[in-house]
């Protein structure tokens, strides 16, 4: 006898709680959205329907996936961030909501910014979520990793802002040498400690890119290579926003000084109330 959706469902919620899913109902009500083309309501009108096999065959293999650790937003291939829907897969570093603060920041400090660089773009979120609320905003999205390029290639393709974004791969601001001068620059560079990222979660470590978390020895060092290389480009006055640990972020506050000079710096909260973002004034 066919089972029907709504013992497909349970079913799955009990292998995801089974498995350690922090959230198995929610996990498997996307999964099967996902699977069958419908949104959770659509889960929710048709319960008593039956399911083919060749249904049920594209909801085994997401399932078992999720049993494993895999993220539901590399299951989904999409990650919502500051309103907009970004794809995803293993090559980036899954957008965090903590994240949407660089964004918020650049947008009332700086609005009026026609240059901007998103140094280390991973998927590309904070260049196109600032494109998309700046009209006259162009920007750079700079990414070390070729794979990780592509991915936020497709994701300016899939916002429609190929006339005002451009993805370049390279090493930081290497690859933005006489496309300046940038009013802002934005990154979110790998800080977690090496020894943190030996202890992530295995949602977090076995399938998230190691190169976009682990930021060294003291989580500092990905912004010893980066904080020099700002000046070369930025425009007299140019806002620098910089996301990082919270329990680290006086240091980088230091560190920012130290490598560029006389500038004026602030600390900023996220919703957590925790200091998330280091903001620096170039004179």
């Amino acid at each position: 006898m066919p089972l029907t959706l709504l013992e497909v469902l349970r079913r799955s919620t009990r292998h995801l709680t089974a498995s350690g899913s922090e959230t198995p109902r929610l996990d498997a009500e996307l999964i099967l959205a996902h699977a069958l083309h419908v949104d959770r309501i659509g889960l929710y009108v048709q319960f008593e329907r039956p399911l083919a096999e060749a249904e049920l065959a594209k909801i085994r293999p997401l399932l078992a996936a999720r049993a494993e650790g895999r993220p539901m937003a590399q299951l989904l291939g999409r990650r919502e961030f500051f309103g907009l829907d970004f794809e995803v897969d293993g090559r980036v570093l899954i957008p965090r909501p903590e994240s949407e603060l660089l964004v918020d920041l650049a947008i009332r400090l700086q609005p009026g910014a026609e240059r901007a660089a998103d140094l280390g773009t991973g998927s590309g979120c904070l260049g196109i979520a600032l494109a998309a609320n700046l009209p006259r905003l162009r920007c750079d999205l700079v990414e070390l990793d070729p794979g990780a390029a592509v991915v936020a290639g497709l994701n300016v393709s899939r916002h429609g802002l190929e006339e005002r974004l451009k993805v370049l791969v390279g090493s930081w601001a290497e690859p933005l040498e006489g496309r300046g001068p940038y009013h802002l620059l934005v990154s979110n560079p790998p800080y977690v400690t090496t020894s943190e990222w030996e202890r992530l979660d295995r949602t977090v470590k076995d399938f998230e890119p190691r190169r976009a978390l682990d930021g060294g020895p003291d989580g500092l060092g990905p912004y010893r290579e980066l904080l020099p290389q700002l000046p070369g480009i930025a425009a007299p006055g140019a806002l620098i926003l910089l996301e990082g640990d919270p329990r680290r972020l006086p240091a980088l506050e230091l560190l920012a000084r130290r490598l560029l000079g006389p500038v004026a710096t602030a600390r900023h909260l996220d919703l957590a109330g925790k200091e998330r973002v280091l903001e620096v004034r170039l004179p």
